[in-house]
């Protein structure tokens, strides 16, 4: 699914997927890791720098959706679901791929690569993204040492063992 994708909700008008979406998704997967533990909202709300109560919000309106890209139970925490960890990847590989692109092909400085990444990977087309994974060989690992997840959203066989990851 693109950024800019129509999700159907039952009896309202469709939406969009939002920047505020994708970054509550992004920070699921990067607290959740592998295992997908479950995340309390005082622990996104820190991540997100947002109020707590925002978090509570915007957690319960995603649980609401027709196909919910979030499990969340008040007191639970959350994790994501299917769709919803579908979305993560597509997003940390945006990140990512953008943030190699920047370093190699841009000769950006590593400490601005992080910032410009969070702007942009939102508003890359698949066909883009296709393109920049080309012209950098289709790398498995960003300049930091994060392992970039495959257009199928698997992750590298170094991944765990080799790679910077679980280190933000």
């Amino acid at each position: 699914m693109s950024t800019l994708a129509v999700k159907a909700k039952s009896g309202t008008t469709p939406t969009r997927t939002s920047e505020s979406i994708d970054d509550y998704l992004k920070a699921v997967f990067t607290l959740g890791g592998d295992e997908q533990r479950r995340i309390g909202s005082s622990e996104l709300a820190v991540r997100l720098h947002v109020a707590p109560a925002s978090v509570t919000n915007m957690l319960q309106k995603l649980a609401a959706e027709r196909k919910p890209m979030i499990e969340y139970e008040r007191g639970r925490g959350v994790r994501l679901s299917l769709s919803g960890r579908r979305r993560a990847l597509e997003i940390v590989r945006h990140h990512r791929l953008i943030e190699t692109f920047l370093f190699e092909i841009l000769g950006y400085p590593i400490e601005d690569l992080h910032d410009e990444a969070e702007k942009l990977e939102h508003f890359i087309s698949e066909h883009f993204e296709q393109r920049i994974a080309a012209k950098l060989g289709h790398p498995d690992t960003d300049p930091h040492g994060h392992c970039i997840p495959a257009l199928d959203g698997t992750m590298p066989a170094r991944h765990g063992v080799s790679c910077r990851c679980g280190l933000d």
